[in-house]
C-alpha cells in the first residue's frame, strides 16, 4: 500500500510536469500540443484520488470525478487539431458532461456529507448506491465513445494526406493510432477495475492506486512522442489555414466518391474524368513528375492547370487510386526498373531509392515492401537468382 502511495506521488507530479513540458514546448505547435498537455493534465487529476481520500476523506472525493470526462473530449480534439483550428465554439459541446458532472457530484458530496461522518473508508452503500453507479457506467460510455470518435477522425486525417501527398514518412501517425488505443486499453482496465470494486467495495483505495500506477507509463510514453510529433503545416512550411483549407476539400472529395447509400453520387462525368486521367498519366510517364521526392497534388494540379479537388476526383474515380498510391506505384515500378538494370548492378540501394523519387532509404524500404512483398535488396538478390538459375 505504502509503495503504491509512493507511486501515485510520485506519477502525479510528474503527470503535472510533463503536462507542462507539452503545453510549453517552444518547438511545438501550441495550436496543437495544448490538448495533448490538457489530456495528460486531466489525466493527473483523478491520480490524485487515492491520495484524497486518504489525508483529506472519502466525501471529497466527488470533487475529483468529474475530471475523467474531459481525457477523452480532450484526445478526440487534439487529433482534430491537426487538420484544423479549434476555437471555443467547436470545442464547448464535448465539455457540457463534464459541467453536468459537476454540479450533479457537488449535490452529492453534500448530500452524502449529511448522511455520513467524514472518514476515509467509503461506505458500501455509497460503492452499490445506483446513483453511485449510474454516474460511472455513464463516464464509463463517454470514455469508450470518445475511442471512437477519436479513431474515426484520425482515420479520416490518415485518407486526406494520402489524397495531397505522395510522401507521407513525416506525417507519420502510427505513434497516435497507438496513443489512442493505449487510451481504450487504460479505459477497459478501468471497467475491469471497477467491477472489482462493486464486489469488493473494501479494497477501493488500493484499486484507485493500481488505477494510477498503470496510468503513469502512457502518460510518460504520450509526452515523449506528442513534442516531438510535426504538424502538416511545420514541415510543410504553409500556413494553417491552408493545410486545413486542403484537407477540407480532400475530405469533400471522399465524400462525392464515396457517399452515404441514401445520397446520389456527384462526382465528375466520364469525359472530364477520362480526360484528366489521360493528362495525369501523360505527366508521369513522360515527364516523370512522380521522380521530385515531395510532388504534392497541388504541384500536379498546378502542371494540370486544374483545381486540386478534381485531379483527386479524377484519380480516384478514373483510376482507383489515391494520389499518394498512384505516384508511389509509379516510383516503385521505376525502381524496380533500376534494381533490375545490369548498368545499376552495384548501385546502392539508396541511390536507386532518390532516382526513384524517394527522399530517403527508411521510406524507400518501407513503401517498397508494402507494394512489393519485399525489400529492395531482398527483390535484387531474389532476381539475381531466378536469372542464375535460368542461364
Amino acid at each position: 500500500m505504502n509503495m503504491l502511495m509512493f507511486i501515485s506521488a510520485l506519477g502525479i507530479f510528474q503527470a503535472a510536469l510533463l503536462s507542462g513540458i507539452v503545453y510549453f514546448h517552444p518547438r511545438s505547435d501550441h495550436s496543437v500540443s495544448k490538448f495533448l498537455a490538457f489530456h495528460i493534465f486531466f489525466f493527473c487529476v483523478p491520480m490524485c484520488t487515492p491520495l484524497i481520500q486518504q489525508f483529506v476523506s472519502w466525501q471529497a472525493m466527488f470533487f475529483m470525478d468529474p475530471f475523467p470526462m474531459l481525457n477523452g473530449p480532450m484526445l478526440y480534439l487534439y487529433i482534430r487539431s491537426f487538420k484544423e483550428n479549434i476555437t471555443w465554439r467547436k470545442a464547448w459541446p464535448h465539455l457540457v458532461l463534464f459541467f453536468i458532472y459537476l454540479i450533479v457530484d457537488t449535490q452529492l458530496y453534500f448530500n452524502f456529507s449529511k448522511i455520513y461522518p467524514l472518514g476515509h473508508v467509503v461506505p458500501e452503500e455509497v460503492v452499490h448506491n445506483p446513483m453511485s453507479i449510474l454516474r460511472v457506467c455513464i463516464r464509463l460510455i463517454q470514455l469508450v465513445a470518445y475511442y471512437f470518435l477519436a479513431m474515426n477522425a484520425l482515420t479520416a486525417y490518415q485518407q486526406s494526406i494520402k489524397q495531397l501527398f505522395s510522401e507521407t514518412s513525416k506525417i507519420n501517425l502510427g505513434w497516435i493510432r497507438w496513443h489512442v488505443k493505449a487510451y481504450l486499453i487504460l479505459v477497459l482496465l478501468m471497467v475491469g477495475l471497477y467491477f472489482v470494486i462493486l464486489q469488493k467495495p473494501g479494497h477501493l483505495g488500493i484499486i484507485l492506486l493500481i488505477n494510477t500506477s498503470l496510468a503513469t507509463p502512457y502518460i510518460y510514453a504520450i509526452t515523449f512522442k506528442g513534442v516531438t510529433q510535426s504538424t502538416l503545416w511545420q514541415f510543410q512550411g504553409i500556413k494553417k489555414e491552408a493545410a486545413e483549407e486542403e484537407l477540407h476539400q480532400a475530405e469533400v472529395v471522399s465524400r462525392v466518391i464515396n457517399p452515404p447509400k441514401n445520397q446520389k453520387h456527384l462526382g465528375l462525368d466520364s469525359d472530364r474524368t477520362r480526360a484528366l486521367v489521360e493528362r495525369t498519366i501523360s505527366l508521369m510517364e513522360e515527364q516523370q513528375i512522380f521522380l521530385k521526392p515531395e510532388l504534392t497534388l497541388q504541384n500536379l494540379a498546378d502542371e494540370l492547370d486544374v483545381p486540386a479537388y478534381q485531379v483527386s476526383q479524377a484519380i480516384n474515380e478514373g483510376l482507383g487510386k489515391t494520389f499518394y498510391d498512384l505516384v508511389n506505384g509509379y516510383r516503385i515500378e521505376e525502381a524496380k526498373r533500376l534494381l533490375l538494370d545490369p548498368k545499376m548492378k552495384n548501385t546502392k540501394i539508396i541511390a536507386v531509392g532518390l532516382d526513384s523519387g524517394f527522399n530517403s532509404k527508411t521510406t524507400f524500404n518501407t513503401v517498397f515492401k508494402k507494394y512489393t512483398g519485399f525489400t529492395p535488396s531482398d527483390f535484387r538478390e531474389y532476381h539475381d537468382k531466378e536469372l542464375a538459375n535460368v542461364q
